[in-house]
């Protein structure tokens, strides 16, 4: 092998670790953990230092640095020891992947390789999904909860959310050249959206999924095709809830969650609207108490159990996470911290004002972990928290490949641009 073939390899291998994270998302965490170590490291080998240099400067890039600096330099005034503060920094550190990947020179067609990946994973899990709705007398004891193979409701109808936004908005931009496929696209894409609804509800991932949908009707093109998609969603979620054992099950369990003693529900999985109101009224009262650096990195689950004697928790015991990003970021490293994490925020939002096809999925993206946020901690979640980061470096690298003038008019439509990249090649 000569000098110049090794850069070629590693570059080669790098993406099929980059492939491989991808199709780990949905299901397993430890496989996660394995496939994005090998492409950081990978990335890291083959990374081009003045293209970097030039990408840290961007507030896209150099605000998640900053916001997981700080989280590092919060263990100094914890109120846990070094060792146990410091291990409350790893939930952050996925966020200097966003500068890394965001660094790398991914083509259109790598890019589209690892969103394939993605979407098969996300396929294998839909066809259990539904098999299970099916034929639920079939042997599916092993399945994390009803309709819900590997990790949790939450996670699944998120990134079933994604998938279908993002079949929707292809289908939507081929129409007009590849009708057949732009038909199988939408299809695919409501049996996507119709199993957040049908299977499991996840409060969580149905704010969401209607999040996107609302994205998708600004985007889809004209009123009257938007008041069409609005409709023909409505009657597919009203059909998904009222078809849905499990999920009149659900919609009971949610209505009795409101005044619940227990922050758990029957399947044991979910923490209740009533735990979620004491966690938030209690941060309150924390965040007054230290507003400007907060109460140091880790030091959530030792103030919720400062008051378990005299206001205990209906959830039972201290909760280790608020259960919104802004409160877990904030009590460890104040209002600080908050502000940098709000404006890490904008400024990916603002990276994908455009109207090509990786910039609306951008705007997916961010979108999603902004409401999934307030509801839950998805910045420093595993598998949330990953592919947000994961995929707005992708996002941001494309559109900063993008041709000069390029993101500022819509683009070729999808398959067009995919065959390019494959001609190209």
């Amino acid at each position: 092998m000569t000098n110049n073939d090794l850069p070629r390899k590693l570059a080669d291998a790098r993406q099929i670790a980059a492939i491989a994270t991808g199709f780990s998302l949905p299901f397993s965490t430890s496989g996660q953990a394995i496939a994005v170590s090998i492409f950081a490291v990978l990335a890291l080998l083959t990374l081009d230092r003045d293209r970097f240099i030039a990408t840290l400067r961007r507030p896209a890039a150099y605000l998640p640095v900053a916001l997981f600096a700080l989280i590092l330099v919060g263990v100094l005034w914890s109120m846990q020891p070094l060792s146990g503060a410091i291990r409350w920094v790893g939930p952050y550190a996925k966020l200097l992947l966003i500068p890394l990947v965001m660094a790398t020179a991914f083509t259109p067609k790598q890019a589209l390789q690892i969103a394939y990946g993605f979407l098969a994973a996300c396929i294998c899990l839909l066809a259990l999904s539904w098999a299970a709705f099916l034929w639920p007398t079939g042997p599916w004891g092993w399945f994390k909860a009803p309709g819900v193979p590997f990790k949790d409701n939450a996670v699944q109808s998120g990134c079933f959310a994604l998938c279908a936004f993002a079949l929707a908005i292809g289908a939507m931009r081929i129409w007009v050249q590849d009708t057949r496929r732009a038909i199988a696209m939408i299809a695919l894409a409501l049996l996507f959206f119709a199993d957040i609804f049908l299977i499991y509800v996840s409060k969580t991932g149905a704010i969401m999924a209607a999040a996107l949908l609302g994205l998708f009707v600004v985007h889809a093109g004209g009123w009257r095709r938007s008041a069409m998609v609005a409709v023909a969603a409505m009657i597919v979620i009203g059909i998904a809830l009222l078809t849905s054992p499990q999920a009149q099950r659900r919609i009971a369990e949610i209505n009795s969650d409101i005044n619940a003693n227990s922050g758990q529900t029957a399947g044991g999985e979910t923490i209740s609207t009533a735990s979620r109101l004491d966690f938030w009224s209690k941060a309150v009262g924390f965040v007054k108490a230290s507003p400007i650096v907060g109460h140091g990195t880790g030091s959530i689950k030792p103030l919720y159990q400062s008051m378990e004697a005299t206001k205990p928790s209906p959830y039972g015991q201290a909760t280790p996470d608020p259960h919104n990003q802004t409160l877990h970021t904030v009590l460890q490293v104040g209002l600080i911290g908050g502000l940098l994490l709000w404006a890490m925020w904008i400024a990916h939002a603002r990276l994908f004002l455009a109207r090509d096809y990786a910039s609306i999925l951008g705007q997916a993206v961010v979108l999603q972990n902004v409401i999934g946020s307030l509801f839950n901690s998805h910045i420093s979640a595993v598998t949330q928290g990953m592919l947000y980061c994961l995929a707005v470096g992708l996002l941001g690298a494309l559109v900063r490949n993008a041709p000069s003038g390029m993101t500022g008019r819509k683009p070729p439509t999808t398959s067009a641009s995919a065959t390019a990249s494959n001609n190209a090649a």
